[in-house]
């Protein structure tokens, strides 16, 4: 029971991390096409950039999971992450669009159609709040 609510914290741990970084194009190895000509970007920019970083997150994992030293704990973690990238890739481009505008508008604070660099902070901060106190009631129990 234990393991299952230990790698239950992790993978939703990373779930929480990964989000936060969505909203952060620039520094994240995002493709240079991605990069907006100003702080702002557009539905389209987030949406080419949280695909070019699916992509690059299942080559990472995969990579990790052929390594010969992995613990059991940490297999389970990347198998984990592994399914959830794959159940994301194998999404239909319209039912990804939807999830992607979704998190778009919860970004998109002033609701102008662009995610300026305020609002990315501010998303961050809001994530790393939510993971916070996530991971203090996990603690506590």
């Amino acid at each position: 029971m234990r393991w299952t609510l230990a790698a239950a914290s992790a993978l939703l741990a990373a779930t929480l991390w990964l989000p936060s970084h969505a909203a952060s194009p620039e520094g994240s190895g995002a493709a240079p096409a991605a990069a907006p000509a100003a702080d702002a970007i557009t539905f389209e920019q987030y949406r080419d950039w949280r695909l070019h970083f699916i992509e690059r997150r299942q080559a990472q994992i995969a990579k990790q999971l052929a390594a010969s030293d992995l613990t059991p704990a940490r297999k389970d973690r990347l198998e984990q992450q592994k399914a959830y990238y794959d159940w994301f890739a194998g999404l239909s481009s319209d039912e990804r669009d939807r999830r992607f505008r979704e998190r778009f508008d919860l970004i998109d604070a002033n609701h102008d159609g662009k995610i300026d660099q305020a609002e990315r902070a501010a998303w961050r901060e809001k994530q790393h709040a939510r993971y916070r106190r996530e991971t203090a009631s996990d603690a506590r129990r």
